[in-house]
This record gives C-alpha cells, structure tokens and sequence, in this order.
C-alpha cells in the first residue's frame, strides 16, 4: 500500500496502532544500550517501549532526533511506525509531537505523519505483564483521556485501521514470513544516503551472506514462489532453508562477494563469474537464481 492510500484511509479519523488481535504483537521494553541496534533486530510485528530518550537515531531507514522521547516503535510488513507518546521526534524539519505517529513507508517513499488512538494502544499495552507498570503507559492514559473527550465532543473518531496489520491479519502474517525477516527489512527500508539501487543492495546482501556461510539469511532471499509463496508451512521453510544450504556448501564464494555487481539485463547481475537472476515483485526483488561459470 502506497502512503498516499495509507494517509487517505486514516485521515478519516483517529488512526489505529497495532493491538492484540490474531497478528498479535509482543511488546519489549528498551534498556540503556544502543537505541538503533535495538530497533534493527525488533521482529516484525512486535513493538518496542521506549522512555526518556534523547539524540539520533536509525529507523526504517532514517535519521530521526528524538527530544524527551517516550513512545513506542515497531514494523508491519508495509510500514515502519515510531508512536509519539511525550516529547518529540523530528525527520528535517518534520517535527512531530505527542499524540501523533510517524509513517515510513519502505523503498525510499516520503514518511507521513498522522494521529494515532491512544486509547486503543493503551489498552494493548496495558494488558501485557512486561510493560504494563511502566511510566510510558500511565503517560499514555492521560492522552487517551484527552482524545476520549474530543472524540464525546465529535472532534475526533476512531477507525478500526491498523498500521501494523495491512488487510486481513491472515495476510499480514503471510506477508512477514516472505518480507518480514530482518534481512529483507533491511534491504526495502532504504538507509539515508543510499547511492546503490534497492535490487544491487539486493544481490550485493545475498554474495555476502554466501560468503559469511549464513544459511538463514541466504534461504530469505531466495524466490519463496518455488516453495509455497503465500504461505510457508508445509515444509517451505525447510526446503528453502536446505537449498540455501547446499548453495553455501558448493564452493567459498569470498571472491565472488567481493565483486561489484553489474547488472546485464534488466533482472540478470553479474559479480565476477556469477551470474543472479532476480524475480521482481511488489514487495521484493528475490533471488530467481544463480550460476557461476568457469
């Protein structure tokens, strides 16, 4: 789903931030190490609290200067979305404060800014041990009391669109098992100053995992089409796990890593003497296949 649609369906009223529901998500609580390493290795689908947080820091792709920052972080399949609960978080001269989220769309799109529905967010966090003591949350029921009182007065109403879960749940799940790892994640949700094309980062991610002999992050990049695409059960994970395996085993692909790809046809890539076919889709650019010749 593009911005423009995303911003058109939640302009209608408040907007509504993942809760408990059949795509459940696991709230975490942030602890005083690096903000950004923590935000990288979040599942999709689960959030993170944070509280009292100053300075820079990477998500969804961005540079983003948080000031006071207390709120919630998290990723669905189609959007990375950091929750404004107290202080602010500026992206350029977007500032954004309490009682509104931020939107990244993955790809380099513009983010957005909309209001979210406190009272819905409350209530998913409140009914969960690990976070529900914490000051974010108490926090998080004075705005909700604010909100109720525009939306009795009918300055405000409440939808029941999910950020975090694009569609049905059914889907969203489907789509996190084929784009929702962190290794995709990375690739779609474009780093500030990105010079390289979104399919060389691709190709260019998958030589480095052959060569690091990381056999998950190899399987997630391989076309999911052969091995159940809409859903990975069955066995699919497996199969594509073991195929990622004996790529892996066939030779040391250090040098072949190390080579800048060039793209050849319009989904062929070459680095050195392999050649990478790709299979374009909406949501991702994946490994189609690869031979090496002599």
């Amino acid at each position: 789903m593009k911005l423009a649609q995303l911003a058109a369906v939640a302009a209608l009223s408040l907007g509504h931030i993942a809760h408990p529901s059949v795509a459940r998500a696991d709230a975490i609580e942030a602890n005083g190490g690096d903000l950004s390493a923590q935000l990288a290795s979040l599942p999709t689908g689960d959030q993170l609290v944070i509280e009292n947080a100053d300075g820079a820091v990477s998500f969804g792709g961005r540079t983003i200067m948080l000031g006071g920052f207390s709120g919630v972080a998290g990723y669905g399949s189609e959007i990375a979305y950091l929750i404004v609960i107290d202080g602010q978080a500026a992206l350029g001269d977007m500032v954004v404060e309490k009682g509104r989220m931020v939107l990244i769309p993955p790809f380099g799109q513009e983010p957005g800014v909309q209001r979210f529905d406190a009272r819905r967010l409350h209530d998913a966090l409140s009914a969960q041990e690990t976070v529900a003591q914490r000051t974010t949350v108490a926090m998080l029921d004075k705005l909700a009391s604010a909100q109720d009182r525009g939306v009795f007065l009918g300055r405000l109403g409440r939808t029941s669109f999910n950020v975090a879960t694009m569609g049905s749940a059914q889907a969203e799940m489907a789509r996190r098992e084929r784009v929702g790892s962190t290794t995709i994640r990375n690739a779609r949700f474009v780093n500030d100053g990105a010079v390289t094309s979104l399919e060389e980062r691709i190709v260019t991610g998958f030589l480095e995992a052959l060569a690091a002999r990381d056999s998950a992050a190899v399987a997630e990049m391989l076309d999911p089409l052969p091995y159940g695409f809409g859903s990975m059960v069955h066995g699919g994970d497996e199969a594509r796990l073991a195929m990622a395996s004996s790529l892996i085993a066939q030779r040391d692909w250090s040098a072949i890593a190390q080579a800048t790809p060039q793209q050849v046809e319009e989904t062929l890539w070459r680095a050195g003497a392999a050649v990478i076919g790709l299979r374009r889709t909406t949501e991702f650019a994946f490994i189609e296949s690869i031979e090496v010749g002599s």
